[in-house]
């Protein structure tokens, strides 16, 4: 948590109702609202990780994502096909990194992309040679890639504003629950801050306050439970965290975005063991594919989930923050148009879709890159790494045209960007067991026997059923995974027979 002490802060003006003890609403500028966009960019993975941490607020724990992301940390290296896959699993990147690491106040530790080719220099010269986003991975010669390129200085990727995500000079007023509006004089003086007339301003005190990383966690951790989150961070106000296991099972198969099945659907078959007597999933016994369905949830955005659940994940405050940039006027108040798009439809990383992705879900588009070497200056041959569109190489004596390394392979194969998607993270043939709360381990088909032998579980009371899960199962799934410690029982609810 050393990051966390750093006395960088964004100054922010508090609207406080001191009769209620509540937040009325903040004022804030630029820092202070790219923060909170920042988190629909997140991985759920990488926020598994960052609320596992103390700040001034206990560590929480998300759902089921928590004790998923816990169980692959458990996860033995051999069940994945690189020591890559589960580095992914555990430190998702964001698509957006550019775009948050140039924020005021990043909580997100993930570290920055970096490229590396071939410690070999002539093999990283040749014709096909190849690129790699991560350290040590095996070349296609068989030497490791951890040689560090850098992008040539003379050689932009392409004209983007990085800056964050809205101007300068923007002022918003945000609720105690995430609501963002402009702070404009379109309408009402009142129309933005929604003051009631029953209000007693004499009651309502203003107060200007730093807010550091540390704040800002435990506003991330606040916003995943609370609809008070403004009030719980700055009123020093207790937040109690509950996982909703008693959330009414019907609703889990409602407000997903896409519903309509198609014939031809990707599907993964699976076996649920289901106690009758509670109506509930013990586990769930499925292949490699199951287990890359469930594993690959902690490298989607936030952002984009809330895309897939048509905006109603019912996480806390979350909602209501990715609702507000619909409504925000993008020409004015973000820092291009084709925020409005990325931040709504957030996407995995480059290379992290599975290749049986059955979610619709994007992955960001990669930039083609070349390699060229400078010529020999004082003994030394320098190379840069540069967009192989449209850069001057009159300062470059060679061109190689480089292809990106697939994260899974263990043999140097370039991944295909025309494909949908690498092969996975864990190897096949194999079995494995998710448990209700999707904590993730190597299954056979005496995995039931154990844990009914664990449980006490007597055989009259559990039946098995054959589940083929496809887009609507795997979108109520998510759903549940966010706010359920409960998640297979939840997800799978709709489409179960009871058997009470």
């Amino acid at each position: 948590m050393g990051a966390y002490l750093s006395k960088e802060h964004v100054s922010v003006k508090l609207f406080i109702d001191e009769e209620k003890n509540k937040v009325l609403f903040v004022q804030a500028g630029k820092d202070f609202l790219d923060v909170l966009l920042s988190f629909l960019t997140l991985p759920l993975g990488t926020i598994a990780r960052l609320v596992s941490k103390n700040s001034n607020i206990q560590k929480v724990r998300v759902g089921s994502i928590s004790s998923l992301y816990d169980s692959v940390v458990n996860l033995d290296e051999k069940q994945f096909w690189t020591p890559v896959c589960k580095e992914m699993l555990l430190r998702p990147r964001n698509s957006m990194e550019e775009y948050c690491q140039r924020i005021k106040l990043n909580i997100d530790d993930t570290e920055k992309m970096k490229y590396f080719v071939c410690e070999n220099q002539n093999c990283s010269r040749e014709s096909g040679a190849l690129l790699s986003t991560f350290r040590n991975q095996k070349c296609k010669c068989g030497k490791p890639m951890n040689r560090e390129i850098f992008l040539a200085s003379s050689c932009t990727n392409e004209k983007v504003d990085y800056e964050g995500f809205v101007p300068d000079t923007a002022s918003f007023i945000i609720s105690d629950d995430l609501s963002v509006k402009p702070d404009t004089l379109s309408g009402t003086i009142f129309k933005p801050i929604n003051l009631p007339e029953s209000c007693n301003l004499d009651a309502i005190k203003q107060v200007t306050i730093n807010v550091t990383r540390k704040e800002i966690l435990d506003l991330l951790k606040c916003s995943l439970f609370s609809m008070t989150p403004l009030t719980h961070v700055f009123l020093k106000k207790n937040l109690v965290i509950e996982n909703r296991n008693t959330q009414s099972i019907s609703s889990f198969d409602t407000d997903c975005r896409d519903q309509k099945s198609k014939s031809r659907e990707k599907k993964i078959s699976v076996k649920l063991l289901v106690r009758k007597s509670s109506n509930t999933v013990l586990f769930a016994l499925g292949g490699e594919d199951f287990a890359d369905f469930v594993i690959s949830l902690l490298t989607f955005p936030l952002g984009g989930v809330e895309y897939m659940l048509n905006g109603k994940s019912y996480m806390g405050s979350i909602d209501n923050l990715y609702q507000s940039i619909s409504v925000l006027d993008h020409c004015n108040y973000l820092r291009s148009p084709d925020l409005v798009d990325k931040l709504n439809k957030s996407r995995l990383a480059h290379q992290f879709k599975i290749c049986n992705q059955i979610l619709p879900i994007d992955e960001a588009s990669a930039f083609n890159y070349a390699c060229y070497s400078k010529k020999e200056m004082y003994g030394e041959v320098r190379s840069s790494l540069v967009a192989s569109n449209g850069c001057s190489w009159s300062f470059f004596d060679t061109c190689v045209h480089l292809e990106y390394l697939e994260p899974q392979s263990s043999t140097g194969e370039a991944y295909n960007r025309f494909a949908i998607g690498g092969r996975g993270f864990t190897k096949k043939p194999a079995l494995y067991m998710v448990s209700d709360d999707l904590i993730v381990t190597p299954g056979s088909s005496t995995s039931a026997i154990s844990v009914l032998t664990k449980l006490r579980i007597p055989l009259s009371d559990v039946v098995e059923c054959d589940i083929d899960i496809g887009k609507n199962e795997s979108l109520s799934i998510v759903k549940a995974s966010l706010i359920s410690s409960s998640a297979l029982t939840n997800g799978f609810g709709p489409f179960l027979t009871k058997f009470t």
